[in-house]
């Protein structure tokens, strides 16, 4: 399978792992490729657990020549600014996303 089903599929099963993991209610799809999941009173560390176990999941359902960049973003509840939160959090998804496309661009230079 490729294309745009590939991709649908891919979603989908990233929707579920989310729902899964933070509640159907605290996981949404945020935009065309990108959800946001809100765990409240929870330790980063456990929040970068589910992540991991989320895209583990996701590979053990064949999705491994995918890549999911995640951006985490804390805060505490009496300095919470939901417009600065969700921009710090993009922000974090996209760092994460060039370090993956920098790492695959030297690795294709290698092969």
């Amino acid at each position: 399978m490729f294309g745009h089903e590939a991709g649908d599929r891919m979603l989908i099963a990233l929707a579920s792992e989310l729902a899964k993991s933070f509640g159907q209610e605290m996981s949404c799809r945020f935009g065309g490729d990108e959800f946001l999941a809100i765990a409240l009173d929870e330790r980063l560390d456990k929040v970068q657990a589910k992540s991991y176990q989320i895209l583990s999941n996701l590979k053990k359902q064949c999705y491994q020549c995918y890549h999911v960049s995640i951006g985490i973003k804390q805060a505490k509840a009496d300095h919470l600014n939901v417009s600065d939160l969700l921009y710090q959090a993009d922000k974090a998804m996209r760092k994460s996303k060039e370090e993956f496309y920098k790492k695959a661009e030297s690795d294709r230079r290698a092969r």
